[in-house]
Formats: structure tokens, C-alpha cells, sequence
């Protein structure tokens, strides 16, 4: 028949399918008796199997009956027995004659395909057991072959019920099985089981778990005979039917059943070979690329790889040209894969799925793969809607589409189920849907869920019954149109619905989910009593963290603990509030964000940083103000360890390398198992419901076996690495510090000031070594002055136009914070015996030189206290530790730039104040060398004269520039990721001469304080001094020479920050006449840096001095020349 036709005959079923009563089915047959033909009836055989295939079993009956109503109608109905005899010898005869070639024996079986019927099937029994019974050993044997070719002829006949020929071919092949035993005839019997075993594979009729069962058992039994020696071509394809009929088995569990498909294919791959059998070989890739998709054991991460890397050998030989359905059909298993596939770039896979399912349709058309177009749309729809790249209003009406085109065939007449599962994923599109009115959507959204909820019913499918109850909840609770009390009832009733199937015993998660979302609906319920609705919602909060623990489910722990601990503190419970708090940011730091897309990650952090900030305002309502400080603490200490340990950071010492090759077994083990359940929740996220398969053993969010993974970490760095590198497990997790080691970070004359900005105040912590604890709180208003303060600072500093005005600003603006920040508020809180004080900055705070603001009494911060910096009492506790050595070694990176003027002097004259000197200079500083350089992990004192960068948006790929060869695989930037991985265990102090060194990330919404002095402490040194702005050359080299002469070889503690102060008032009150003296006692240094000046250079030099002169009498008084640098740790 031609493709319009056979189109015509799909559309008049689809009619029929969908008629209303009688008189319209006896319309449409009227209007379209040209079509009623025998052809037509086969087609509709056709489609009532493929509805059968699917479970759509009533469609599939009525259509039947229909079709044999027809066929009376064009007198079609079964022949006499003598016509069923005459029709059995002809085909026979015709296998006999033509060695059984389809061309010959199909046409026959087309003109008589309506006597294709158990009556045959008895027939061809009686008859051969007549011949069996009566015929000599020859004659039965050739009258057996023949019947074995007719049955497998018949089996793979495309016309005709396919249910029909299917029970031909099993009473057949069963027949057989009288005549070919295993011990007479071992070959014809292992065949006649194979085929026996695939025809049952198939079989439509009948309990379809036992007619599995009877397919495995007919081909285990047929290897007894087909071994891979003996029958090596039979072997393959028993092997494979037997891996189709495991993947696909119903009754065992359902692991192992996987586990037999997976063995079954590679088994037959070890036979059906590329280069021997190469369409058997794809089909057989395939098969065991599903199996992979759906394997249960093992890592899910490593089954998905396998899967994609079976389709794509598939490919090679599935062309679009030479096998366009298989080629399609692969596509589509690949872009299924690519959706759910944890390694690589998730936004990457899921353009790879969108290409995958976008190619699939180039076959998959309309009108000549209906079925297989709408499964097609519905897959590129998910995809869609996952998507993480383009505009994501986009991508969600390119959901809507693909959702709304599937339903052209899922129509609920005809596929009820995928109906049904397609109406809810649409209406959970609309639920998130950006363009167009939000209450529109909405009340599109909830219109479709009850659209689905006439096929899922709680009856027939309690768990998406349950699920679409839930969204309707969710749809409620947004719900604009309609009264706002009500809607939330409505939420409320589908909430307590869904919980009827939804059990803590059966379903825990999803119990716990719903749990959850009726605790929100009753904390803003209107109805009700106000106390009453505040004691359900905590008690089903309550109920969601029995399952939503820090070790089972962080991420939901989080959410769940940190609305209960809002809910206290809005009531001012704030023990109870604590108690919350401190149950969300366990979760958190048990959280790894990696595997989340970014979007999901900010939104993570953001809610992080919230539990931090409720928890130190509720132990400060309590006047618990240590605990308050250790919860401070613990919140810088969170994103420091997230960020290292993506950088996956090696232990530092002699670590042997099956050491590290264990380390990095367990860390990619746990990724993956994080990935795979970051991909599951984004699934149940969305709200679509599960397949029957998976209904029927539903998909948990099962962490054990991630907690399992991350417990063998830390048993493993405890046991392997800490005796060789006892901070390395501040890179993996979280260690809070208590408040005693806090306050041992205090003397008599050493008080602590720790910094803290929430969205609404400023705090200020100043610890004493008596323990006490005093505070500074701001108002709102300051807080959000300093906010202005700090944008109007940053934007004068980075503007080109702006940067002369903002060094002419400085002072004013440092006094403008001063009085912002309440300084000399803050000083009246420190004991009178204080002399040292360490600063430990907050946020944006990190970028200030707060050592230099101003004072009363016309003096600055540091004129009262020697000031040292911290990124946070933990970090500084850990310098505090470190062996203190003697300054005798000096490693200089010296210009690599070469566009430094005045760094040449400042390491001519600093090297001379060392023992010992290693000088990299100019061309010579490359990133290779420095990093081979023996010298360089032994200095005492390691000296960058360099530019720096800081990354804002990656701060580990902040860097000091140097320089590189042509052939160097470095690229010349020795990155903080690098730096965190260096081990400077004989060093005392870093000193970074380079521009902005200093500077944290002023975007992040945490105070990682990740930047590169934080680096180097952790690299092993105690102390770094560093710059917070793009310093002047000539400054810092007059600045860091008199630092370096007045520094002590062996200093103790505090004594370089001492030392730095000491510079920076030398410079800040330097005369022009003592300038010009300084410029003497260089002379010598400085003609010979002069000579080796280029032309363009020198104009240069000689206007650096010419400003300076002009300058009277303080030329350095600006605190921009001298207030940068800042000494970081001990």
C-alpha cells in the first residue's frame, strides 16, 4: 500500500478510537467505506498490537472486535477445515520447494492470513504428530524442518494478528520439542528452545511475567547445547534473546534481572562481532546500552557512561542513510542517557540530549512513526525543561510545545496513560512557566492536573494519584486568581490527600516532602487559629526531619531545619531557634555543591548564610555572645572547605602515591553518588510522575550509601594522611572551633576584634583574655551607609577618570568609615592593658585598611595598637602552631614583567639583608622554574615582586603574573588553587609587593576570605604581608626596604606586624629632605638600574622623582602610599 493510504487508514482508527456513541462510529464508517478493505483490517491488527504492547489492553480488544465485525462484513470470516488442510499443505509445500525464502512463503501466507488462527495451530499439531508417528526416521526428520522453518516464517510474519502467529509458532516449536530431544537430536532441539524461548519473549497472549518466565527457562535450556565452542553463531543469539527477555522480566529482583541482561549481551558480543555479524553486532550494543540506562547496582554514574558508549557504537553501523528506524530509535536512547547523565557538564548533556531527540525526528516524523514522534516530543520536552543553557523562559515554551504537539497522539481514548502522565508534565511546565500572566498559568496548570487525574486515579495508580495531588498543592499555594484563605485550604486538603498514599512507612521521602509543604501551608495559613496552625506546622516540620536527616538528605535537612528555626525566631522561641539553626548548618556542611547546576548552588549558599546569621542573632538574644562568636567563626570556615575541596587539594609531605590514588578512588566516588542524587530530586523536584516500572519500585533518595562513601574519607585521611599532614583535614571538612580556643588566641595585652555584617547590622566582637565578651552593634541605617560607602569607593578606585580622584579621596574616605563603622565606639570596649590588637574582617571589610583609620586625638588605629590580620581565628590558631623560624634565606621573584622601575632596588637591597639569596629576575622569573627550584620550598622568607590578579568570579584562579617560555607547558600565573598546594614549611613570611594581593571576593554573598594570603598561610607560611590596592613602585620599594632593615632575624610574635607599622610611619612622616638623603644612600643601586634603563624608561624614572619633589613637605603622607600593606597571621 502506498504511505498516503496507510496514512489515511492510521487516521480513520484514530476516529473510530475516538468516537462518542454508535450513530458517530456508524457515521465515520459510512463517510469512509472506500477504505474498509482486507488491508485495512491488517492495519488495524497492527495497531491494536502495539496498543496490547503497551498495556493498553481495552483499546486493543475493541478494536479487535471491531475489525472482526468488519470482516464478516466483507465476508472474511474463517474457512472450512478442508480449507485450513489445503492452506497447510500449500505452505508447506512451498517451504519445502522454495528452502523456505519469504519471498515465496509470504505472499501465500498473505492471501490466507484470515485462516491464521488457533484453528490452524491445532491443525498443524495434529497433522504433525500424525507424520511423526507414522513415518520412518527420514521422513520425519525433513517433515520436522520444515515445520521449524514455517513456525519462525510465521513468527516473524508482518501481516495477520500478531498475537495469532505467535501462538502458531509456540505450538509449533512445542510440537517439535516430541520429535527433537536432546539426546537424539541435541542441535534441532537447542534451536527449536531458542526460538521457542524468543517466541514466548514476544508472546501477546497470556500472563505476561509467566510467558517471560517460560522464555528464559526454554533458553537456558537451549545453551546446555548451543555452547560458545560448539555452536559459536547460536550461542551469540541465545545469549542475546536471553539478555532481552532479563532486561524485561517482571518476576525476581529486579537488580539481578539487569545484572543477567548485562552478562547475556557482553556474552553475545564475544560472537557477534563487528567485522563477523555487524547488524547483529549494533542491535546487541543497543540492547545492552538499555540495560546499562536502567542498571540499578554499581556506580550509576559509570552505567550511564557505558550506556552512551554502547549507543555510539551502535551508530556506526545504524546509519541514517542505511538503517534510518534503528538509527532514530538509537538517538533516542542516547538523548535519554545524555538527560540523565551525571559526569561531564550537566548543561553540556543536556544540549547533547536536546540534539539527540532533535535527530531522532528527522525519522520519527507524524505521520509515519506516530507513537514513537509523541514518546520522542515528550523526551526533548523534559530536556527543555531541565535546561540550563539559553533563556529559560524559552526553554520552557519550548516544553509547552514539545508537550503540546506529543498529545496530538497521546489522545485519552487511545493512550490513556501517557495522556495522563504528559497532561501533569505540561501542567508542571505552566506551573513554572515565566512569559505570559502568571494567573493564567497557573489556572492552566491546575486545569491540566485534574485533566490527569481522571486516568491516574488513586485506585489504579495511588503514587501518581498522590504525586498530582501534590502538585495541585503547589499550584494552590501560588494560586493568584480566587480567595487567598481558600486556596490555602484547598493546598491543605490535596497536602492531606497525598498523605494517604504517601506513607512514613511505604513512601518516606515523599511522605517527608508532603510533610514538609503542609508545614509551610500551615505556618501562612489565614483560617484557623494562629497558635494552632504554628503547633501543626512545627510538629509536621518535625515529621519531615525524622527523614530529612543531615546524614540521609542534607540538602532537604537544610531547608526543612531553616524554615523551623524562622518559624521559632519570628515567635522569639529562641532556644528553639537554636536548636533549628544548629540542625541546618550540620546539613549544610555535610553538603558538597558541586554536583548542583550554579543557579542551585547560590541559592544553597544563600540559604547557608541565613542559618549562620539567624544563629548568632538568636544566641545574641540569649546573651550567649561565645556562642554566638563560634557560629561566626563556623560560618567562614563552610565556604573555605566547599571551595577546596573542588579544587581537590593533596595533602602536603612525602604522601606515597597509592595514597593519593585512594584519595582520588573516594573522592570521584562520592561526586558521582552526589551527581546521581542531584539528578534524582531535580527529577521529583518537577513533580513528574513515575513510570509504571518505577512505580512499582519508586525511586528513593537513598544517601547511605554516599554517607558510607564519605565516612571511609575521613576514616582514610585519619588513618593515612593526618600523622603526615595534620591540617589537611581542614580542607575536607568543616572542624569548628570552640570558644576556648578562641580566647587562647588573647593575652593580657592581645584582644581579638572579629567583625560580623548581616542584611541588617554590624556587629563587632571584642574579646578579652579574661574571657569576656564585649559588643558593638550598629544601626540599620549605618549598615546600609556602609553598603554606599563601600560602591562609591569601589567605583571611584576602578574608574580610569576616578582613580587620581579616589587616592585624593582617600583620607577623607577613610575617616568617612571610620565614623561609619563607630571606631571610636568600638576602641571604648577594649580593656585600657590592651597593646596588640588582631582584626579578624567581615565581607567587604577584608578590602579596607582598617589599621589606618582614624582615631581620636588626631591619631590612626595602629598609632594606639600594634594590628595584625586574620582571615579567621581557626587559620590564625594554625599559624600560631608553626615553627618560627630564623630569617637567614631569602627566595626573590624579581619583575618578570619588567615594567617595574623601582623593583630592581627594592630586591638589590632587601637581598643583602639575607644569609642566604636565590633571585629570580625578569625573563629568568617563569613559572617552571620557580616551581623546580630547590631552594624555593626551603626559603625562610619568600619575596614576590610582581603583579598580582584577583578573579572575582573563580577567586582560585586569582595569581601572581609571572613569566614563561614559548615552550613552557605552564602558562606564567602561579594560581591560589596551586598556592593552597605548596608546602613552605621552613618559611616565616610571604611578602607579596604586587598590586591588590590582598583582595577577597566582594561578590560572594559568604566571607570565604579566599585570596592570596589565605593561600599562603595554608601553604605552611605563619605570616603574609600584602597589598589591598595597585600600590605605587617607588613607595613600596622605600616602604618594604625599611620594613625588611628594621624587621628582627628571628621574629617572634607580633613582631612583624610591628615592624610593618614601624615602615609605614617612617614612610608617612618621611620628609622631602630625608627622601632625597635615602636617594643617596642608593646612589650606587640606583645608577646601576638607570643604565640598564631603556630610552622609553628613563622619562619615566625621572618623572617619578619630579612628582615626589613636588610634593612638600610629607610626599608620602597620602595613605595611599603607605596603608596597603597589611601583615596577614602570626
Amino acid at each position: 500500500m502506498n504511505e498516503q493510504r496507510a496514512q489515511a487508514y492510521i487516521n480513520l482508527i484514530e476516529q473510530l478510537l475516538a468516537c462518542a456513541d454508535d450513530e458517530e462510529l456508524n457515521n465515520i464508517l459510512q463517510a469512509n467505506q472506500e477504505l474498509i478493505d482486507p488491508e485495512f483490517l491488517q492495519v488495524m491488527e497492527n495497531y491494536a498490537t502495539s496498543l496490547e504492547e503497551q498495556g493498553y489492553n481495552n483499546p486493543a480488544a475493541w478494536l479487535r472486535d471491531m475489525a472482526q465485525q468488519l470482516g464478516q462484513y466483507l465476508n472474511l470470516q474463517a474457512g472450512s477445515i478442508e480449507e485450513y488442510q489445503e492452506f497447510l499443505l500449500e505452505v508447506l509445500q512451498a517451504e519445502y520447494e522454495s528452502n523456505s525464502d519469504p519471498t515465496v512463503v509470504y505472499p501465500i501466507l498473505q492471501r490466507r492470513q484470515h485462516l491464521l488462527d488457533d484453528t490452524f495451530a491445532q491443525l498443524l499439531q495434529q497433522w504433525a504428530r500424525n507424520v511423526f508417528f507414522q513415518g520412518n526416521t527420514e521422513q520425519v526428520a525433513g517433515i520436522a524442518r520444515m515445520i521449524q522453518n514455517l513456525c519462525i516464517d510465521i513468527q516473524q510474519f508482518p501481516l495477520g494478528s500478531r498475537a495469532n502467529n505467535l501462538e502458531i509458532a509456540i505450538t509449533g516449536f512445542q510440537t517439535l520439542l516430541e520429535v527433537y530431544t536432546r539426546e537424539a537430536f541435541p542441535y534441532e532441539w537447542g534451536q527449536t528452545q531458542n526460538n521457542l524461548g524468543a517466541a514466548y519473549n514476544n508472546r501477546i497472549l497470556g500472563e505476561r511475567a509467566d510467558n517471560l518466565e517460560k522464555a528464559i527457562a526454554a533458553l537456558n535450556q537451549s545453551l546446555e547445547v548451543y555452547t560458545c565452542e560448539a555452536f559459536p553463531y547460536e550461542w551469540g543469539q541465545t545469549q542475546n534473546n536471553l539478555g532481552n527477555a532479563y532486561q524485561t522480566r517482571i518476576k525476581g529482583e529486579k537488580a539481578d534481572n539487569l545484572e543477567l541482561a548485562i552478562s547475556g549481551h557482553t556474552e553475545a558480543l564475544k560472537v557477534r562481532t563487528f567485522d563477523a555479524f555487524p547488524q547483529d553486532w549494533a542491535m546487541t550494543q543497543c540492547n545492552l546500552g538499555n540495560a546499562y540506562c536502567d542498571r540499578i547496582r554499581e556506580d550509576k554514574a559509570k552505567n550511564l557512561e557505558m550506556a552512551i558508549a554502547a549507543f555510539n557504537e551502535a551508530l556506526k553501523i545504524y546509519t541514517f542513510d542505511a538503517f534510518p528506524k534503528q538509527w532514530a530509535a538509537t538517538q533516542d536512547n542516547l538523548a535519554i542517557a545524555y538527560r540523565y547523565r551525571i559526569r561531564g557538564d550537566k548543561a553540556d548533556n543536556l544540549e547533547m540530549a536536546i540534539i539527540a531527540s532533535t535527530e531522532a525526528l528527522k525519522v520519527y516524523t507524524f505521520d509515519a512513526f506516530p507513537q514513537d514522534w509523541a514518546a520522542t516530543q515528550n523526551n526533548l520536552a523534559g530536556a527543555y525543561h531541565n535546561r540550563i543553557r539559553g533563556n529559560k523562559a524559552e526553554n520552557l515554551e519550548m516544553a509547552i510545545s514539545a508537550y503540546t504537539e506529543a498529545l496530538k497522539v497521546y489522545t485519552f481514548d487511545n493512550f490513556p496513560q501517557d495522556w495522563a502522565m504528559t497532561k501533569n508534565n505540561l501542567a508542571n511546565a505552566y506551573l513554572h512557566r515565566i512569559r505570559e500572566d502568571k494567573d493564567e498559568n497557573l489556572e492552566m496548570a491546575i486545569l491540566a492536573y485534574i485533566e490527569a487525574l481522571k486516568v491516574i486515579t488513586f485506585d489504579n495508580f495511588p503514587i501518581g494519584w498522590a504525586m498530582i495531588q501534590n502538585n495541585l498543592a503547589n499550584a494552590y499555594s501560588d494560586r493568584i486568581k480566587g480567595d487567598k484563605a481558600e486556596n490555602l485550604e484547598m493546598a491543605i486538603s490535596f497536602r492531606t490527600e497525598a498523605l494517604k498514599v504517601m506513607t512514613f512507612d511505604t513512601l518516606p521521602q515523599d511522605w517527608a516532602g508532603t510533610q514538609y509543604n503542609l508545614a509551610h501551608a500551615y505556618f501562612y495559613r489565614v483560617r484557623g487559629g494562629k497558635d494552632d496552625n504554628l503547633k501543626i506546622a512545627i510538629q509536621a516540620y518535625k515529621n519531615a526531619l525524622t527523614i530529612y536527616t543531615k546524614e540521609k538528605d542534607p540538602l532537604h535537612c537544610l531547608k526543612t531545619a531553616r524554615d523551623l528555626a524562622i518559624l521559632h525566631y519570628n515567635e522569639k522561641q529562641w532556644q528553639s531557634a537554636t536548636e533549628a539553626y544548629h540542625i541546618a548548618i550540620e546539613a549544610v556542611e555535610n553538603t558538597r555543591l558541586e554536583a548542583l547546576n550554579p543557579q542551585r548552588q547560590q541559592e544553597i549558599l544563600s540559604e547557608a548564610m541565613d542559618v549562620y546569621h539567624g544563629i548568632v542573632q538568636s544566641y545574641l538574644n540569649l546573651n550567649q555572645k561565645d556562642r554566638a562568636l563560634e557560629y561566626v567563626e563556623r560560618s567562614k570556615t563552610r565556604y573555605l572547605v566547599q571551595l577546596l575541596t573542588e579544587r581537590d587539594i593533596y595533602p602536603k609531605g612525602n604522601i606515597p602515591q597509592t595514597i593519593i590514588t585512594e584519595l582520588d578512588r573516594l573522592r570521584r566516588a562520592i561526586i558521582g553518588e552526589e551527581q546521581r542524587l542531584a539528578i534524582q530530586e531535580q527529577t521529583r523536584n518537577r513533580g513528574e510522575i513515575l513510570t509504571l516500572d518505577q512505580q512499582k519500585q519508586p525511586i528513593l533518595n537513598d544517601y547511605t550509601h554516599l554517607n558510607h562513601l564519605k565516612q571511609e574519607l575521613n576514616q582514610f585521611i585519619d588513618r593515612e594522611i593526618t600523622k603526615i599532614d595534620e591540617n589537611f583535614i581542614l580542607t575536607q571538612t568543616v572542624k569548628p572551633i570552640p570558644f576556648q580556643d578562641i580566647l587562647s588566641l588573647t593575652d593580657a595585652e592581645t584582644c581579638l576584634l572579629q567583625w560580623y555584617i548581616t542584611s541588617e547590622k554590624i556587629l563587632a566582637f571584642v574579646v578579652s583574655a579574661d574571657g569576656n565578651i564585649n559588643l558593638w552593634e550598629s544601626s540599620e541605617d549605618d549598615r546600609n551607609k556602609l553598603t554606599d560607602l563601600i560602591n562609591n569607593y569601589l567605583q571611584l578606585y576602578y574608574s580610569q577618570n576616578g582613580h587620581q580622584e579616589w587616592i585624593n579621596q582617600l583620607s577623607d574616605l577613610l575617616q568617612t568609615f571610620s565614623d561609619t563603622l563607630h571606631i571610636n565606639d568600638i576602641l571604648a570596649l577594649i580593656p585600657n592593658t590592651c597593646k596588640r590588637l588582631i582584626i579578624i574582617p567581615y565581607l567587604f571589610l577584608h578590602i579596607l585598611p582598617l589599621h589606618a583609620l582614624p582615631i581620636n586625638d588626631n591619631q590612626i588605629l595602629q598609632d594606639k595598637y600594634d594590628v595584625q590580620y586574620a582571615p579567621s581565628c581557626q587559620l590564625f590558631k594554625i599559624t600560631q602552631q608553626r615553627q618560627l623560624n630564623d630569617l637567614n634565606s631569602l627566595f626573590a621573584i624579581q619583575n618578570p614583567q619588567n615594567n617595574l622601575l623601582f623593583t630592581d632596588l627594592e630586591v638589590e637591597i632587601i637581598k643583602s639583608l639575607f644569609v642566604q639569596s636565590d633571585i629570580l629576575a625578569k625573563q629568568n622569573a617563569t613559572e617552571i622554574a620557580i616551581k623546580t627550584h630547590q631552594n624555593f620550598p626551603l626559603a625562610n622568607c619568600i619575596h614576590f615582586s610582581c603583579h598580582g590578579t584577583f578573579n572575582p568570579n573563580k577567586p582560585l584562579e586569582s595569581a601572581l603574573i609571572l613569566t614563561k617560555e614559548k615552550t613552557d607547558q605552564e602558562d606564567g600565573y602561579l594560581r591560589l588553587g596551586e598556592i593552597f598546594e605548596l608546602n613552605f614549611k621552613n618559611c616565616r613570611l610571604v611578602m607579596l609587593s604586587a598590586c591588590e594581593t590582598g583582595l577577597i571576593d566582594l561578590n560572594s554573598i559568604s566571607d570565604e576570605y579566599i585570596g592570596l594570603p589565605s593561600g599562603f598561610l595554608f601553604a605552611g607560611s605563619p605570616s603574609v604581608v600584602s597589598s589591598l590596592w595597585k600600590v605605587n613602585d617607588l613607595s613600596t620599594a622605600f616602604l618594604l626596604i625599611k620594613f625588611y632593615e628594621t624587621l628582627p632575624k628571628n621574629p617572634q610574635k607580633g613582631e612583624i606586624a610591628v615592624s610593618l607599622k614601624n615602615a609605614q610611619k617612617w614612610l608617612q612622616t618621611l620628609t622631602l629632605d630625608q627622601f632625597e638623603q635615602e636617594l643617596e644612600r642608593f646612589q650606587l643601586q640606583l645608577d646601576k638600574i638607570i643604565n640598564q634603563l631603556g630610552g622609553g624608561k628613563r622619562p619615566i624614572f625621572n618623572e617619578s622623582l619630579k612628582q615626589i619633589r613636588q610634593r612638600q613637605p610629607y610626599p608620602f603622607k597620602n595613605p595611599y602610599y603607605w596603608a596597603g600593606f597589611i601583615a596577614t597571621g602570626f
